[in-house]
């Protein structure tokens, strides 16, 4: 991470990186990366979306799009392919009565993420156009893409 940091300006030189419910920073080679986020589950559509949002009223309606969560094994080839191995993964829980989280060995509904920048995705040196299995961008991974770039801070 860069140390061009200004005082009122924590962030300022930090890429942000936003994953559906969930977000890290994005860290230079060999930095850590961390993510919370929400598992794309239909158990976490319906504590995450009816339950907390229209039923109970934890956080305003519209606040999740169940389109946007991502599972854990999606994530984790995404990142991989961004340069960065996942070093853990663990679930998490949330007690709307206690207002608390704790760690959790399940990850259908929210769950963390530690990954660590360990190389520089090699670019292709041939010359010849990409094919078109080249050019397929898997759904989630142009989504990755787009958010990293979209969430840049400079």
């Amino acid at each position: 991470m860069s140390g061009d940091h200004q005082l009122g300006s924590p962030l300022s030189g930090v890429k942000i990186l936003d994953v559906g419910c969930g977000g890290g920073l994005l860290s230079e080679t060999e930095g850590s990366l961390f993510i919370t986020t929400i598992n794309k589950t239909q158990l976490s559509y319906i504590l995450g979306i009816v339950v907390a949002e229209r039923i109970m009223g934890i956080v305003p309606e519209g606040t999740h799009d169940w389109e946007k969560f991502i599972s854990p094994e999606e994530l984790e080839c995404l990142l991989d392919s961004n340069g960065f191995l996942v070093k853990t993964v663990n679930g998490m829980s949330y007690n709307p009565l206690s207002g608390s989280w704790s760690w959790t060995e399940s990850t259908s509904i929210n769950y963390a993420v530690h990954a660590m920048k360990c190389r520089v995705k090699e670019q292709s040196s041939s010359r010849e156009p990409p094919s078109e299995t080249d050019k397929e961008e898997h759904p989630a991974e142009a989504t990755f893409n787009k958010k990293v770039k979209k969430n840049t801070l400079l």
